[in-house]
């Protein structure tokens, strides 16, 4: 059997601004990244993940495989695009058996490809996000039509909300390691998982009626607060008092959370403590969401929602979008985000109603857009990282460099 990696895929900046500043199997949906449930749910175990050059030290700290390992094509090698939504039914449309020398092709991108030894040994495998380098191959190799799906677009991650986190809980079952304070209600308590260290506080409401609900480990439930099912919450979260978290909500590890919020995706590791609606939304990490700051998800005519990023438009044909909030992001007191904003990394709003785009490293008042203080901004990523003890390093310092420059291409923005 060849040894089996994930790649990424040229397509891959149709992932921007979430993927400046990780790997594309670092996105996350349910209570799981999309590595960690390929890892879960794909019966052969991996060799290691390939991503572009610029993330690979940033994406070590992270992970638990082999980045961009060096490889032996002795016994061939078998890929597969990162961007696969490694749901067990998606999983489960491919090949039972790979063929050497055959690919899976979706849409026209590469879903995966078997090479034989002598074909691997003519691939610049330091090169596979470039486009040339595993579609000059496809002549040789015997080409497959794939059904498994690819996420393409950042808001693919909504619809996938439902079936991961009924899958997670499928996984891990019913459980109550919770510490219960008098007062508190589970409705449904055999859709709910509770682990170790949870403490759920008088008046809280956890509603399972309608789909499971998942609580990480070490994780508190503040007076008041409501989750409705089917929704997670990771690890070492605060929800706090009178929180709404409604249905199809999957907030990562490390969040505090407050607000009314609906089919939005947390990352990790950041806030979103006071009063304000999020629908619809996908937050980064490092993210700071102040009082008051609250997405339009539905525009007043029912139409599509589209979304502008640098210097183009795309209609996302959903009728119900919030926002893309990037790492490192934060929102001043009271701001209003219209229906498909994309707020670019570490970008700084600070007016009462931002534009539907906010390029990277941007500071945005009342005066207009200008270039944000770079040592400023990496100042005040520090000072968030060190609040849940992470340092900020050198090679944070070195990506932030990297996006600087990598925003300045993608987004194209006409700069004053």
């Amino acid at each position: 059997m060849p040894l089996l990696y994930l790649f990424e895929d040229s397509q891959v900046e149709r992932l921007s601004p979430l993927t400046y500043s990780r790997g594309v199997c670092e996105l996350r949906v349910g209570m799981l990244t999309l590595l960690e449930r390929f890892q879960r749910n794909f019966g052969t175990p991996l060799a290691g993940i390939f991503v572009r050059d610029g993330l690979a030290e940033v994406v070590r700290r992270r992970v638990k495989v082999s980045v961009n390992p060096a490889l032996s094509t002795r016994d061939g090698v078998l890929l597969v695009n990162a961007r696969l939504l490694p749901l067990t039914d998606s999983i489960a449309l491919l090949p039972a058996d790979f063929a050497p020398d055959s690919a899976g092709i979706s849409q026209g991108a590469i879903v995966w490809m078997h090479l034989s030894p002598a074909l691997a040994s003519q691939i610049d495998f330091s090169k596979l996000s470039e486009a040339h380098t595993l579609e000059a191959v496809l002549p040789l190799v015997q080409r497959q039509t794939s059904h498994a799906e690819l996420i393409d677009r950042p808001w693919d991650l909504f619809d996938c909300q439902k079936a991961a986190i009924l899958e997670d809980f499928a996984h891990l079952g019913r459980a109550n390691d919770a510490v219960i304070l008098p007062g508190a209600y589970l409705l449904t308590p055999e859709n709910i998982h509770l682990g170790k260290g949870v403490k759920i506080w008088p008046g809280a409401v956890l509603d399972a009626q309608n789909g499971p609900i998942i609580v990480g480990e070490a994780t508190e439930i503040r007076a008041g607060a409501v989750i409705t099912g089917p929704t997670c919450i990771g690890d070492r979260c605060v929800l706090r008092t009178h929180a709404d978290i409604r249905e199809h909500c999957s907030i990562g590890p490390g969040c505090r959370v407050g607000g009314e919020i609906v089919n939005t995706l947390f990352l990790g590791n950041s806030n979103k403590q006071h009063y304000g609606f999020l629908g619809q939304t996908v937050i980064g990490e490092w993210v700071n969401i102040s009082a008051g700051t609250t997405t339009s998800n539905l525009k007043n005519t029912y139409g599509t929602v589209r979304i502008t990023f640098g210097n183009t438009e795309e209609d996302t044909g959903r009728q119900f979008f919030g926002a893309i909030v990037a790492d490192h992001v934060k929102t001043g007191l009271g701001t209003r985000l219209n229906a498909g904003t994309i707020l670019g990394f570490a970008s700084q709003t600070i007016v009462p109603r931002s534009p539907r785009f906010v390029p990277s490293f941007a500071w945005l008042t009342e005066q207009g857009i200008e270039r944000a203080d770079f040592e400023k901004i990496e100042q005040i990523a520090s000072i968030a990282m060190s609040r849940r003890n992470v340092d900020f390093t050198a090679i944070d310092h070195e990506l932030f460099v990297r996006i600087a420059n990598q925003a300045l291409v993608a987004e194209r923005y006409p700069w004053p």
